[in-house]
């Protein structure tokens, strides 16, 4: 008989703000529970979701195998012209991504409005950018 994993230590829940996706991550994310954040990061993007914030004031422990789905949804993200922000790091996650040299690779913001207006900026200039110019 297989052992049943033990995940409740990660809870992953869904809002929005302004259309856009907030995930929030409460607990611990490591090797067993980081596959919650995976499937929930990935189910958003496969649905056609390009700007996501992942919001990380809960997240007591986030070791690399958490890092890695975050930078798994930033590069799936970004290949769309999209981009991820992550809010409000406490101090032991805000160490390891630092450490990690993460913070040259994703964005972070205080306050999950900060990081939608981020967001939201950036969608407009890739439809700015998108529009045809207009010959004279």
């Amino acid at each position: 008989m297989a052992d049943k994993l033990d995940v409740s230590r990660l809870t992953v829940l869904v809002r929005y703000h302004d259309g856009i996706p907030v995930i929030e991550a409460h607990g611990e994310c490591d090797l067993i529970t980081s596959r919650k954040l995976r499937e929930t990061s990935e189910s958003l993007i496969n649905t056609g979701h390009n700007l996501l914030v992942f919001d990380m004031r809960d997240m007591g422990y986030i070791d690399s195998s958490g890092f890695r789905v975050l930078l798994e949804a930033k590069n799936k993200v970004s290949e769309r012209g999209g981009d991820i922000i992550l809010v409000s790091l406490t101090v032991p996650v805000e160490r390891v991504f630092r450490l990690l040299h993460l913070d040259e690779l994703v964005k972070r913001t205080d306050t999950v409005e900060e990081a939608v207006h981020l967001l939201e900026s950036k969608q407009m200039d890739c439809l700015r950018d998108a529009k045809p110019e207009t010959q004279n």
